[in-house]
């Protein structure tokens, strides 16, 4: 057995077979020095004496798919993945992936390309290339639809869903799954390819076409249902499929490849492309509360039965724990217990909870008049300020002042409730702060960690209103707003349409005040940085995905075009539009706000 290949990319003989390791942690990601390391590998497939090929991925996972961090930096010299997957196709002797783990995007498409695929029960495969307004650009939308049929291949391709290894070799994605010693039974298959001497590429197969009626109206049903969408990548997707049942193959390749060009370089995948990152940097936490271990939380208590109370007992116990809730008031106790029944009697009445979890969670509340037990608990959960423990717990204070050592939080409600943490400064221990996102994880929260003085969210929905309130009182009319906000993706997802000068100016304005208030939250030390502000506003539906956020969207404008509407307004309202002096440090430095 000899090897030879760079450290991303790992190239073994043995014995007859070339495998083909990819080693490039954490993901396995298909930058340029794993595609450079691939290239090698198919050269030397091609060159040697070597039978079948073998590709797999280390560390328990196949590839993840592109390097976000590399996209649209083409290296020179450096073939593009849909070359190299055209090259395994075309090569002349079998070539077996073997899929663990993650197997997403580009990663999936290079398995697509092989003549066979297995999968270990962990595989978890996914194309995900519409959620960045993309589609699947190295023929993916060519090969699926050949193995699994135009219908199938639609669904996962419109929804970027995640399936498993047993649902993938039912829809014909996989060909088997090998539970013991993955690798030997990938090489064994290989090998028995080799000396069938028979084999099948991707572009020969054809069990996708069989109902053809039924691959068309899957196409006309996916054109109907995504044509009011603003993101048109679902639709250039089902342009796609089409084309892999009409075109010759190497034909719709390049129409794939034209259709993922001309995405690219819309506004709309853009946005999605740093949203995408905006949301990962925001949501890191600190450096001394991410090297913390955080203390388990089994029991938890919620002091004050008013407001949220009721929701937040009720997803402590779904995350199943114990919970005492506690007020000084007999009547709002009651009060918060009544809500808690009615809110899981519906759930039992429409199927989403069974009488036996409901009375398993009854049996893991307490309720508690007074304070004189909070102290039984490992986390306190406050939503009042007169909060005094016997002894330092975790305190989560929920837009109050929870006392010394407490983690702030503000609560946003969204798709997945939004929690602004005040993780760093004052007292708050690291130990405790760790506890605390954890707890909040625990209970499903999506937490970003902020300074003091938020909330993020309420700042700049506050900052929204108020520049419509300034235009309606300027008496644009409230119709032409709405419009306006529509066609922009503001405070809604947007819809397709070409805006008039007059929606272009007021989407201006209104984009012009959210980022000044989020240039001031940076400043102000509330919004860690541009990430952060413009990650909130796309969680809390202040903005839709697609606009990248608020100071994206300053960027794209440029800051000295927004900086000079922003004197301009201010004389109409300077509270609102005097501008943030961080506009003149990055414009000084010629620094964008989003890198």
């Amino acid at each position: 057995m000899d090897s030879s290949g760079g450290q991303v990319v790992r190239i073994t003989r043995i014995g007859a077979l070339l495998e083909v390791v990819l080693a490039n942690p954490p993901v396995n990601a298909l930058g340029s020095a794993v595609r450079r390391g691939l290239a090698d590998a198919l050269d030397m497939a091609e060159a040697d004496n070597s039978l079948a090929v073998v590709i797999r991925g280390e560390g328990g996972l196949f590839s993840a798919g592109a390097d976000i961090g590399e996209f649209g930096k083409d290296a020179a010299g450096v073939p593009r993945l849909g070359a190299l997957c055209r090259r395994i196709e075309l090569l002349d002797k079998p070539v077996v992936a073997l899929l663990s783990g993650a197997a997403l995007g580009g990663g999936l498409e290079l398995a697509l390309a092989a003549h066979l695929r297995l999968a270990e029960p962990s595989a978890q495969l996914a194309l995900p290339e519409v959620l960045l307004g993309l589609l699947p650009g190295a023929g993916g939308t060519q090969r699926l639809p050949r193995l699994v049929g135009g219908a199938a291949a639609l669904d996962l391709m419109l929804s970027g869903r995640v399936i498993g290894a047993a649902e993938a070799v039912a829809l014909g994605l996989v060909d088997r799954v090998v539970e013991e010693d993955p690798v030997t039974a990938a090489r064994a298959a290989a090998r028995a390819l080799a000396e069938a001497g028979s084999w099948l590429r991707s572009e020969d197969r054809r069990e996708g076409f069989r109902d053809v009626t039924g691959y068309r109206s899957a196409v006309a049903a996916a054109r109907e249902t995504h044509a009011s969408q603003r993101v048109p990548a679902p639709r250039r997707i089902a342009d796609c499929v089409e084309a892999a049942l009409l075109l010759p193959f190497e034909q719709g390749l390049e129409f794939e490849r034209a259709g993922f060009e001309d995405l690219r370089e819309t506004a709309e995948s853009a946005g999605l492309r740093w949203s995408f990152r905006a949301e990962r940097a925001a949501r890191k936490l600190p450096p001394a509360v991410a090297g913390m271990e955080a203390a388990p939380v089994q029991r938890v208590a919620v002091w004050g039965a008013e407001g949220q109370a009721a929701d937040l007992v009720r997803q402590a116990l779904k995350a199943g724990l114990s919970v005492q809730l506690a007020d000084p008031s007999r009547e709002a106790m009651v009060a918060a217990l009544g809500r808690i029944v009615t809110a899981q009697e519906a759930e039992v009445q429409a199927g989403r909870m069974t009488a036996e979890a409901r009375d398993a969670d009854w049996a893991r509340l307490v309720s508690v008049v007074g304070p004189s037990r909070l102290g039984e608990a490992e986390a306190v959960l406050t939503l009042r300020d007169d909060l005094a423990l016997p002894a330092p717990r975790t305190v989560l204070a929920l837009g109050v002042a929870g006392g010394k050592g407490a983690v702030g939080v503000s609560l946003v409600p969204a798709a997945r409730m939004l929690a602004e943490m005040v993780l760093e400064g004052g007292d708050v221990a690291p130990a405790r702060a760790a506890q605390a996102v954890a707890l909040a994880r625990r209970l499903g929260w999506d937490v970003v960690p902020v300074g003091a003085g938020g909330p993020v969210a309420v700042a700049l929905a506050t900052a929204l209103a108020e520049a419509v309130a300034l235009l309606e009182g300027r008496g644009v009319p409230r119709a032409a707003v709405a419009q306006a906000l529509a066609l922009a993706g503001i405070a809604g997802e947007g819809r397709p349409g070409v805006a008039g000068k007059t929606e272009e100016a007021i989407a201006r304005r209104c984009f012009a005040a959210l980022a000044n208030a989020g240039a001031r939250l940076v400043e102000a030390g509330t919004a860690r940085d541009a990430a952060t502000v413009d990650a909130v506003a796309v969680s809390a539906g202040i903005v839709a995905r697609w606009t990248g956020g608020p100071m994206h969207q300053a960027d794209r404008r440029g800051l000295m075009v927004v900086r000079r509407d922003l004197r301009v307004w201010a004389a109409e309202s300077a509270e609102l539009y005097a501008p943030s002096g961080l506009f003149d440090r990055f414009i000084a430095d010629e620094r964008k706000f989003t890198g």
